[in-house]
């Protein structure tokens, strides 16, 4: 799948909202973390306000949770979040879109998945 990537420093939030009217999924670069977050609440708005919903996650964390689990807390913490993140996708079953977070708070995907 082919899909446009986009600086969120050059991008608007009108181009955002056309990119979710036609049903598109992209990618955001976020080069400066400190927008990282507003970022990720104004695409969450932004999809909404169409009627439609979404859900927010962090790539990755699967993995996070695989390493954590190897330490004498980490496998109760691990236990933990994977029971947050099973209540998570059913609570947000079957989303208009996705908006996956990088870890390291650089890049955002956002997928229309319907």
């Amino acid at each position: 799948m082919d899909v446009n990537v986009y600086d969120l420093d050059s991008v608007t939030d009108e181009h955002i909202g056309m990119k979710i009217r036609a049903h598109e999924s992209f990618v955001l670069e976020c080069p400066n973390s400190t927008k990282f977050a507003k970022a990720v609440e104004t695409l969450e708005k932004l999809i909404e306000s169409q009627g439609m919903t979404c859900r927010v996650y962090t790539i990755g964390r699967v993995a996070a949770m695989g390493a954590a689990a190897w330490t004498g807390w980490g496998t109760i913490i691990a236990a933990g979040a994977g029971i947050a993140m099973a209540a998570h996708n059913i609570a947000t079953w079957s989303p208009d879109y996705e908006i996956g977070k990088v870890m390291t708070g650089s890049k955002i995907f956002v997928t229309y998945k319907k």
